[in-house]
């Protein structure tokens, strides 16, 4: 027996061994990785001020390399900043005097930066001094020693830094790098696809390649809503924006972000800007700070509705959900419902975006670690904003309000007076750094804001690194470049075919304005908006469109290399400046000056002389310029079939606009088609009246000057749409975004399973009173044959078959372009027949669900038959071409018409259970009458008392029956009964009214 114990006190420890105890749990926890917060807390415990406070600034510098003994070297080693931004301007991207380089320039340039932050030192060239003259070396002076670079204060963290740059697309002006990455087209050409995912394929292109070269922060996208161009047109908003619709833009935007996150595999952090929205400014605000009269409310409906896109937190690990948000410099008057009341710039107010980040679309997103970045602190609306005279700039007092006014990253662009010098702009950035770290020791409440700002930035770094700090998960691999880059061509150019919109005229109209192509023996004229950029001061001007760029494309699809429809010689390219010349020469014939021919002095014989004189050959006259208005003035007297017009913005359109209003004479018998590789609304109805053709191209990257080459020969089936309004023609993207009223919306009945169903009159759904019905629209679509914008208003509509009534029985907000509504089949209901549609807007016609209650209830989805349409009147319609003479008239023969359907069932008719119910009630009353009139004869009273019995029966009874009918509470239990339930209720109606009459008034008999 104890040898039995000794066993199992053995098995019994081998267990406990074994299993897990309460101490090993304890381990196992500590072990857990720590989370972001806790991460970004024990770097900031490490921290030392100075290095705190640099990591709320992002600064700009000069120059494309980063030695160690460069100013931003200098910022970083000893200022300790937390991050730099990118800038074209200030020679950041030079390619090293090679602009097709620029992106392994950037990629070079983003590591030594992160190298100088993280290791200390750089790789780059340091730069040489130049060799002075030799001099004799003197034996006793002694040799001269290079000058150490400073040394810099040490660190005890290690973070890496924000690498920000602004690439919205569409090259110059808003893109830093023209050369190199995938050219990809602005906001409002990718709106005006109106894909959603065309912009997260944009985006994915983006992320990527700009994640390839090192660069961790995008400045973008801009979310501004355009919900005026008119007024806006001064604003450089523009081509930025997805679209004048506040839900298009919100949606194009969170499709953007979300490509962005995933084609930079999470490592890029996204600033949306202009933030709280910029698209009914009326001017630039880096010139003058404008001011917008709108209240909060109407903000939420508008402007602030994009942001609210993107803040939102969704299933996809924050895939769509923007890193931050940019301030911009922007006034509002009435913010807070007073309208005499105006905010400072949003950037600088405290109480605004308090007010902002605490609401409730906003809020979660603040408190989950969102970031505010200031808008440039060193623009000129700021300077003016401070002072107004623009004699002094208090750059420390606008850094510190900007900050405490809740933006936790403070953009340093341009941080001085005017056009100062470089030198003065980084001694302002120096002395600020050094007067934030006093305020940081000497003021407890700036110390506790620059704190909760430290760590959120601390926070975004960690997400984008994953945690790790290392260097060798910091820098890029720049050798493998050419695989991440200029990948998206194919992608971008399929975009370019599907963006481009016909604005004026009709499609029709254009069908019988352009019977054919340009083909051979047409002369094409084309007319180009020539501007230039420089990528840097040393590197050459580059055209945002080539003055011959549109030629180039019709050649390389028509020319003689292609289909041979045109020859080179029949297309003539000028600029906008050759045709304002040309209109500002006036109608009368331009002539060229010729040169005076110089006579021939005689040669003469001299009798001091043997030999004639020599006469010395005069200097010829040089060749008069031809001017390019006589080059114009040559080319329509050649003969001109097309003209064309490629625009972009409004700055040199004054040449289209002149040119259609004082020469109307060249423009007869001619095509005359524009293209706006910018925004589409700059010409107005009388301009765009005299235009054969008006294209929205959107974008000048060369996948779209393809894409209208292509309209021009008639080749694209014009799918785009203008995300914007465009006066000239009156077209609204507010009446675009309603529903169609030529659709019929679809209804379907969705089960437990959540699948659609479309049951047959045939094949009824069958179901029960007191169930649920769960009813789904289908997509209704808008008139660009897109899903409606979520929240438009859907009436579901209810009528009685029988007695021909009718209600709204719900107003319902779309989700993703469909309604539901859970309808309840409750004891009221039936029996009867019932008619259930949905509208919306000017859309009546829906698809309708057919419900009849017989005890059960059976549903149907019917699809309606069209109503029949009056035979059209045979009028003929008006054109220009004359009509014929003695022309019999046409004899008319008549066309069946479909015979009116007759209506669904007369008014008075009614269904075998309606009866049944009616018949049951009748027994009923007729029971307690019976009742009524057998009490009075037995108590045997007088007449009245028998009438006043037989009453109060028949109105007890009514009144229970009513109370049942009207589905009260109490009656799901007699609507099982059925058909008897009218009986039932009836008679214990009758009797508790009999009850009542004989308990008022005892019969006495009398």
């Amino acid at each position: 027996m104890r040898r039995f114990w000794r066993i199992g006190l053995l098995v019994a420890l081998l267990v406990c061994l074994v299993l897990p105890g309460g101490k090993q749990t304890a381990v196992l926890a500590q072990d857990e990785a720590p989370t972001i917060t806790q991460q970004a807390q024990a770097i900031f415990e490490g921290m030392s001020v100075p290095e705190r406070v640099g990591q709320v600034f992002l600064v700009t510098f000069e120059g494309d390399s980063a030695p160690r003994s460069s100013d931003i070297a200098d910022l970083i080693l000893n200022n300790h900043i937390g991050g730099v931004l990118l800038l074209a301007g200030n020679d950041n991207i030079t390619g090293f005097d090679d602009p097709d380089n620029a992106p392994a320039q950037v990629a070079a340039l983003a590591d030594d930066l992160q190298r100088l932050t993280l290791l200390g030192f750089s790789t780059a060239v340091e730069p040489t001094e130049p060799e002075l003259a030799a001099t004799p070396i003197n034996e006793n002076e002694p040799t001269p020693t290079a000058v150490p670079s400073p040394t810099p204060v040490p660190r005890n963290t290690t973070v890496p830094l924000f690498i920000a740059i602004s690439q919205e697309g569409d090259g110059p002006v808003y893109d830093q790098i023209f050369n190199g990455l995938t050219a990809v087209p602005n906001n409002m050409a990718v709106g005006a696809t109106w894909q959603p995912d065309n912009a997260k394929v944009i985006g994915k292109i983006v992320g990527r390649e700009l994640s390839a070269l090192g660069v961790n922060m995008l400045l973008g996208p801009s979310l501004d809503v355009l919900e005026d161009p008119v007024m806006a047109g001064d604003s450089a908003v523009g081509a930025r924006s997805f679209g004048g619709d506040p839900y298009w833009v919100g949606l194009m935007g969170e499709a953007y972000v979300a490509g962005l996150h995933q084609g930079s595999d999470g490592r890029l952090a996204v600033i949306a800007k202009h933030f709280p929205g910029n698209g009914s400014s009326d001017r630039p605000t880096d010139q003058e700070i404008p001011t917008i009269r709108k209240s909060l409310d109407q903000l939420l409906q508008t402007e602030l509705v994009p942001f609210m896109a993107v803040t939102q937190q969704t299933d996809d690990e924050r895939a769509g959900v923007i890193d931050g948000l940019l301030s911009t410099h922007i006034r509002y008057q009435g913010f807070q419902g007073n309208i005499r009341a105006t905010t400072a710039p949003v950037s600088f107010d405290r109480q605004a975006l308090a007010t902002l980040m605490g609401l409730p679309s906003f809020a979660p997103w603040y408190q989950n670690g969102g970031l505010i970045v200031s808008d440039s602190l060193g623009v000129r609306s700021i300077e003016r904003y401070y002072d107004d005279t623009e004699q002094e700039f208090p750059h420390r007092r606008v850094a510190k309000d900007a900050f405490l006014a809740g933006n936790d990253l403070l953009m340093l662009s341009d941080f001085a007076l005017g056009d100062a010098p470089y030198s003065v702009q980084l001694e302002n950035m120096q002395n600020t750094v050094l007067w934030f770290q006093e305020l940081y020791v000497t003021d407890p409440t700036f110390r506790q804001r620059l704190d909760e700002a430290v760590l959120r930035i601390l926070e975004a770094k960690l997400r984008l690194y994953g945690g790790d700090f290392s260097p060798e998960n910091v820098l890029v691999e720049s050798q493998n470049l050419g695989e991440e880059l200029g990948q998206g061509d194919t992608a971008v150019f399929d975009m370019a075919q599907s963006a481009i919109t016909l604005i004026s005229p009709s499609p029709e109209e254009l069908a019988e304005r352009l019977a054919r192509p340009p083909g051979p023996g047409d002369r094409i004229l084309i007319f180009t908006d020539l501007r230039e950029a420089q990528q840097c001061t040393t590197c050459p001007p580059q055209p945002y469109i080539g003055e011959d760029a549109l030629a180039q494309h019709i050649l390389t699809l028509y020319g003689p290399e292609a289909s041979g429809q045109v020859q080179p010689e029949q297309i003539t390219s000028f600029t906008f400046a050759d045709l304002q010349a040309f209109v500002d020469a006036g109608p009368e014939p331009i002539v060229i000056p010729t040169a005076t021919p110089q006579p021939t002095p005689e040669v003469t014989d001299t009798p001091e002389l043997d030999a004639p004189v020599r006469v010395p050959t005069g200097t010829p006259e040089p060749t008069p310029t031809i001017p390019p208005a006589f080059l114009v003035q040559e080319t329509f007297n050649a003969g001109v079939d097309w003209i064309v017009f490629a625009m972009l913005d409004d700055t040199d359109i004054q040449a289209v606009q002149d040119f259609l209003a004082q020469r109307p004479n060249l423009l007869r018998n001619r095509q005359v088609i524009a293209f706006a590789y910018n925004a589409p609304y700059y010409l107005d109805s009388t301009e765009i009246s005299k235009l054969t053709a008006y294209y929205g191209v959107y974008s000048k990257i060369d996948a779209f000057i393809d894409a209208s080459a292509r309209a021009l020969f008639l080749e694209l089936p014009l799918s785009g749409r203008s995300p914007v309004d465009i006066e000239g023609i009156s077209y609204s993207v507010a009446r675009q975004t309603e529903p169609d009223p030529e659709q019929v919306i679809e209804l379907y009945v969705i089960d437990d399973s959540g699948s659609a169903q479309s049951p047959s009159s045939e094949a009824p759904l069958e179901t029960s009173v007191g169930d649920t019905l769960r009813l789904q629209t289908g997509i209704i679509r808008d008139r660009n044959g897109h899903p409606v914008p979520d929240g438009t208003m859907v009436q579901f509509i209810q009528r009685d078959r029988i007695q021909g009534t009718l209600n709204i029985i719900a107003e319902v907000p779309t989700t993703n372009g469909m309604a539901q509504l859970d309808y309840v089949l409750q004891a009221s209901t039936g029996p009867g027949k019932f008619r259930i549609t949905a509208v919306s807007s000017d859309a009546q016609t829906s698809e309708e669900v057919d419900i009849l209650i017989e005890g059960a209830a059976q549903v149907a989805v019917i699809t309606p038959t069209p109503a029949p349409t009056d035979t059209p009147t045979v009028t003929p319609t008006p054109t220009d071409t004359p009509m014929p003479t003695h022309t019999p008239a046409p004899t008319i023969t008549a066309t069946a018409v479909a015979p009116l359907e007759p209506p669904e069932e007369p008014i008075l008719s009614i269904a075998l259970s309606e009866f049944t119910m009616l018949f049951t009630v009748l027994c009923g009353l007729t029971v307690v009458g019976i009742l009524g009139y057998t009490l009075g004869l037995r108590y045997q009273v007088n007449l009245t008392w028998q009438v006043g019995w037989i009453l109060w029966g028949l109105a007890g009874a009514l009144l229970i029956y009513i109370y049942y009918a009207l589905g009260l509470p109490g009656t799901a239990v007699l609507a099982s009964f059925g058909v008897w339930a009218g009986l039932i209720t009836t008679i214990l109606g009758g009797v508790a009214g009999l009850f009542t009459y004989t308990f008022a008034k005892p019969p006495n008999g009398s």
